[in-house]
């Protein structure tokens, strides 16, 4: 059994679902991630007709199923209500549940430093009387509160390690709340490859905080690569420095079995290269890992 290659929707997001099955058809990715946004296809308005007849369109064109909704709900956002922010969150989980997805995406989105950089742990540019500790417990208060319908619809909330919380350590931060309040919970993670390795967390550092959150279906590897640590800016796969083989060893060692999800983020930086593009170089770094970095 091959690591198998999935994609994101955000790296083309301007698409006809036409040219989406062509796309998805020509490189045998047959598992998608949909991002949601009001400029995306699928919105956080779409009615549930709407959601089925793209999930139907994509399966009957393509074969394509959807496993992940890619929220934007941000469960760190103090300028965002508890009971907005959880309505936004189970809202998306019955966006999933429609279209047959298993996860859910949530970013933590706590307000960043303005001087941050994309090559360093990002400082937080909290309200007064709040802290990085207190701010966690907050997101993960909200998702707690969510997991009665997620538990009923059979959805799980994905943490991906972005923005704030970009690292394992600080990602590991919320997870033990929700675990303190909520024992036994099956809420796991999405460990982007680039974003802990940028601000200087080894993947085996990384691995150690949520691997526990990844393996045995619990949550999800998105890839992509990067020039150098300060750049966030697209390459194809294999070409810049993100560590791939070495982050897979651990998957394959840690019990992660699940697809290697190329998140080609062309909605934010237009001018890379189409998604199909990226998914053949992405397909190629794949098949060209050493074998101790093979699933099997």
């Amino acid at each position: 059994m091959a690591w198998e290659l999935a994609a994101s929707t955000l790296g083309a997001p301007y698409d006809t679902m036409d040219e989406l099955a062509k796309t998805f058809t020509e490189t045998g990715v047959t598992k998608i991630e949909v991002a949601v946004g009001d400029e995306m296809k699928f919105t956080m308005t779409s009615t549930d007709d709407e959601l089925k007849a793209m999930r139907d369109e994509l399966a009957e064109k393509a074969n394509v199923s959807i496993f992940s909704v890619d929220s934007r709900v941000q469960v760190c956002n103090p300028d965002r209500t508890e009971d907005e922010l959880l309505e936004s969150l189970e809202h998306c989980l019955h966006m999933a549940d429609v279209l047959g997805a298993q996860y859910v995406r949530v970013f933590p989105t706590a307000p960043l430093d303005p001087c941050w950089t994309p090559d360093r742990l990002p400082g937080l540019a909290l309200p007064d009387g709040q802290n990085l500790a207190g701010i966690s417990k907050r997101g993960a208060a909200i998702i707690v509160k969510a997991l009665p319908l997620a538990d009923k619809l059979g959805v799980q909330p994905l943490l991906e390690t972005h923005d704030s919380h970009t690292n394992g350590e600080r990602n590991a931060m919320i997870h033990a709340e929700i675990d303190r309040l909520a024992p036994g919970n099956r809420v796991g993670s999405i460990w982007d490859l680039a974003h802990p390795w940028r601000v200087g967390e080894d993947p085996v550092t990384t691995f150690e905080y949520i691997g526990q959150y990844i393996a045995n279906g619990r949550g999800l590897v998105q890839i992509k690569d990067c020039a150098f640590p300060g750049d966030q800016t697209p390459v194809l796969q294999g070409t810049g420095r993100v560590p791939l083989a070495k982050c897979c060893r651990l998957l394959k060692n840690g019990g992660y079995t699940g697809p290697l999800s190329l998140e080609w983020e062309r909605r934010w930086y237009p001018e890379v290269a189409p998604l199909k593009d990226a998914l053949v170089a992405a397909q190629n770094a794949i098949d060209n890992l050493p074998l101790d970095a093979q699933l099997a």
